[in-house]
């Protein structure tokens, strides 16, 4: 078939419904999601990616989720002789897009335990977005011979090649007293697809029993049964978005864009051969196009509650959580609020910016960030709050980055006192009232 006609089809049956079956693999589309678990060992090492490359633990005494902590060991050691044989690489040629997440065969062995089929490799990011306290699997699958394109602008997108599949696998840790040990539960595993037409994603549900994942557009809420870092049990309520809201983080100037695929994002260690860059390991793959060069000379964030200075963990944190929105062609460009971590003028990080529109969400606080006083300012009092009508950021996030909230007041409280009126009226810039939502 040729592969713009292949391109059109699977574009139109990404809009189409979702399929529907009585099969024991389908997930419940109320999302009940408390019965199935995944036991310590079973997810692939590579896999685990979330906040801390050490595992410390976050400002609440949660485990902060490690990078390059064992998760999983080799595997899960489970039978896999009743498997049917698999195929040595991905299936990426589908022309629309396949019911069941194992027929892409991205993994081998049991699904759940997420090791890599030939083709696939899993990567990581300096500055990850906050998902409710969820770990993510990150995988890069390219068809053969197929490679990366590199852009000089560490803020600019990676090309992939028509053809590739982003895979980002979202699961959570039910034990929190025993960090990185399980039981896992894994809920979703979304697709971000590279056509002829641009890039379309979908969303696969997990059932119960964590053995399959099924095509779902429709949206859902999973509630888990989860043991805190104290001991108690609570429940945890995780909001699967439909797939006309990936577009709310993903759209940029009309268009659906990868996220974390960049140069600052990916210029860290590989979690496949600790010690080695990742970027570097790519290279001598033959994934990438052309030659990066010294990749100590390439520009990388600071990681968020690991490594950096202070200024430099909290830039990385605005742009991995919020840059997706805030930037020229993103959802808040149009509130003047550049949140890129390349961002070098101080009113566009939000320094003495008023908010462009008055109401609950700025707190009755004049600026997004009034130097010195994290207490009278609007970033950090959105972040904190989980009111639909305040918080940021507006994805369906349930649970405040307490962590998060904590690193942006404490680079508040150590800007140098200044009095915003005068400096507006130094500098020209107003105070940005005007119609609008958002920052």
């Amino acid at each position: 078939m040729h592969r713009s006609l292949r391109a059109l089809l699977f574009t139109l049956a990404f809009t189409g419904a979702a399929c529907s079956s009585s099969s024991s693999d389908e997930p419940s589309a109320a999302g009940s999601g408390d019965t199935g678990t995944v036991d310590a060992g079973t997810l692939d090492a590579a896999a685990a990616d979330t906040r801390a490359d050490e595992g410390s633990a976050d400002a609440n005494g949660d485990t902060a989720i490690a990078d390059a902590g064992d998760t999983s060991g080799s595997g899960s050691g489970a039978d896999t002789s009743d498997l049917p044989p698999q195929p040595d690489r991905p299936r990426l040629d589908s022309p629309t897009p396949l019911r069941k997440l194992s027929e892409y065969a991205f993994f081998v062995g049991p699904l759940r335990d997420m090791r890599p089929n030939n083709g696939v490799v899993a990567y990581s990011v300096n500055a990850p977005l906050w998902s409710d306290n969820a770990y993510k699997g990150r995988y890069i699958a390219l068809p053969e011979g197929g490679q990366l394109t590199p852009v000089a602008d560490g803020d600019e997108d990676w090309q992939l090649p028509v053809g590739a599949i982003v895979i980002k696998t979202f699961y959570f840790d039910l034990d929190r007293t025993t960090p990185n040990e399980g039981p896992y539960r894994i809920n979703e595993t979304r697709l971000l697809f590279v056509t002829d037409h641009g890039i379309v994603a979908e969303t696969y549900l997990w059932n119960d029993e964590q053995t399959e994942a099924v095509r779902f557009v429709a949206g859902t809420r999973i509630n888990m049964q989860v043991i805190g870092a104290d001991g108690t049990s609570a429940n945890q309520e995780y909001v699967v978005p439909n797939k006309n809201q990936c577009a709310n983080c993903h759209s940029r100037n009309d268009q659906i864009h990868m996220l974390g695929l960049t140069t600052a994002q990916l210029n860290r260690e590989s979690l496949e051969e600790p010690g080695r860059n990742q970027l570097e390991l790519w290279q001598s793959a033959g994934m990438i196009a052309g030659d990066l060069g010294d990749t100590a000379l390439l520009p990388a964030y600071d990681k968020p509650f690991v490594s950096g200075s202070l200024n430099g963990q909290a830039r990385a944190y605005l742009h991995g959580n919020c840059s997706h929105c805030h930037r020229t062609g993103g959802a808040a460009g149009v509130t003047g609020l550049w949140l890129l971590a390349s961002v070098t003028e101080d009113y566009r990080i939000g320094i003495c910016k008023g908010p462009v529109a008055a109401g609950a969400g700025t707190g009755s606080f004049h600026y997004d960030i009034l130097p010195g006083h994290p207490e009278r300012s609007i970033m950090p009092f959105r972040m904190s709050s989980v009111d639909p009508e305040i918080k940021m950021p507006e994805i369906p996030n349930l649970i405040a980055d307490q962590q998060g909230v904590a690193l942006i007041q404490a680079w508040i409280a150590e800007m140098p006192a200044v009095a915003c009126n005068e400096v507006n009226e130094g500098s020209g810039a107003g105070s940005g009232a005007g119609s609008g939502s958002g920052q």
